[in-house]
C-alpha cells in the first residue's frame, strides 16, 4: 500500500470513528487498530482542517464601530465598521 493509499484510509477510519459516537480506544479496540497509530493520523487529520482555511465570518451587526487593518508591513488602518471598505483594504494588499 502506497504513502497516500495508506493515508486515504486512515483518514476514512477517522470519519468513521467521528460519526460512531463511540470513544477513540472502545473504536481502536472494535476495529483492531493500534491506539498510537489511530492518534498520529487523527492528531494528522486536525492539521488538515486547521491548515484548510484561515478565513473567518463576520457578524454585519457586530457592536464594535471600528476595524483595524494591520498589513505585513506595518501599516494600520483603523475604518468603521463597514464591510465593503474593509473588502477593498484587504484586497489593495
Amino acid at each position: 500500500m502506497s504513502k497516500e493509499e495508506k493515508r486515504i484510509q486512515m483518514f476514512a477510519l477517522i470519519a468513521d470513528w467521528q460519526q460512531s459516537g463511540i470513544s477513540k480506544k472502545r473504536y481502536c479496540a472494535e476495529k483492531g487498530i493500534n491506539e498510537a497509530t489511530f492518534y498520529y493520523w487523527y492528531s494528522r487529520s486536525k492539521e488538515n482542517v486547521s491548515s484548510a482555511g484561515s478565513f473567518i465570518s463576520i457578524d454585519k451587526a457586530c457592536r464594535k464601530s471600528e476595524v483595524e487593518v494591520i498589513y505585513p508591513n506595518g501599516v494600520r488602518i483603523k475604518v468603521e465598521n463597514d464591510l465593503g471598505l474593509l473588502s477593498q483594504l484587504i484586497r489593495l494588499y
